[in-house]
């Protein structure tokens, strides 16, 4: 993720939603990330900053493409450089179930970030406890309601979803938060509203959360992923879901996110975003940091 303030490059931070969550969770587990990285420059910036965190790549694959890049200013994204006005990133999955599976063991717990066949085909093959977060639909925009149902119905003890995916199901399918919790049928299912709260959804009860005094935003980036990431470790230190956990997880998880923003950055509050000191052709393209 490159990072922009008044169209100036401010920095750089390792990104995509489940390694943000991951890099969250290291603070209070051993955590490992499976997949794939292009090898370049920015590909060592997303790696180094997950090992900086102990976080387990050992796992992630180096990949001959240019690493996958987002380009972020006041909340706003684009994969195409301001600079060069190129986009330089790999497409598609380049990973395989059996380059993950052998790795598992069933009592770890897995944080998935979509619904990509070799996802669910990995998921479905072990038994641990999984989670899931929904920031964008990919795969699932064009599903049925019964393939969505068929892929996700109880396997997960959260299923974390933004208010932009939640709002596409319900259009698309005329159901409500309610209808969905009892078709994919979780333990919790959480519709994240940013600065508006979040409706939260346990044992069939609908629990509205609203934000009174939001905070002033710096950056939003990596906010939700903190908050699903807090949220998930209230969950696994609870020995009950009830109203009273809800609350409580909700506390703890609204507080960090409140951090985030105060921050440049989706992992700011966890270290510092890396700073470029020169480059060749281009910032997308070859280097140095420091």
């Amino acid at each position: 993720d490159y990072y922009f303030k008044k169209g100036v490059l401010v920095g750089l931070c390792g990104g995509k939603s489940n390694a943000n969550i991951i890099a969250h969770l290291s603070k209070y587990y051993s955590t490992a990330f499976f997949g794939c990285v292009g090898d370049d420059d920015a590909g060592k910036v997303a790696l180094d900053s997950l090992s900086q965190l102990n976080v387990d790549t050992s796992h992630i694959k180096k990949i001959p493409y240019p690493s996958k890049k987002f380009f972020i200013e006041d909340g706003e994204y684009d994969t195409v450089c301001p600079y060069c006005h190129r986009k330089r990133s790999y497409s598609g999955l380049k990973f395989t179930s059996e380059d993950v599976i052998p790795y598992l063991k069933d009592d770890d717990v897995f944080i998935l970030d979509n619904a990509n066949a070799t996802s669910m085909e990995i998921i479905h093959s072990i038994e641990g406890k999984a989670f899931i977060d929904l920031g964008y639909l990919g795969n699932l925009a064009y599903a049925s309601l019964g393939e969505i149902e068929e892929l996700l119905a109880n396997r997960f003890e959260i299923i974390n979803m933004n208010e932009r995916v939640y709002n596409f199901l319900k259009r698309k399918f005329a159901i409500d938060s309610l209808n969905l919790y009892d078709l994919l049928k979780p333990k919790i299912l959480i519709i994240t509203r940013g600065k508006r709260g979040a409706d939260i959804i346990y044992d069939g009860i609908l629990i509205k959360k609203e934000i009174e005094d939001a905070e002033k935003e710096v950056d939003s980036s990596g906010a939700g992923d903190a908050f699903f990431a807090e949220f998930i470790h209230e969950y696994l230190n609870s020995n009950k879901v009830d109203e009273k956990f809800i609350s409580k997880a909700y506390i703890h998880a609204n507080s960090i996110a409140r951090v985030v923003v105060n921050h440049l950055g989706a992992r700011s509050h966890l270290q510092r975003l890396y700073r470029i000191t020169d480059y060749s052709e281009c910032i997308c393209g070859s280097f140095h940091i420091k």
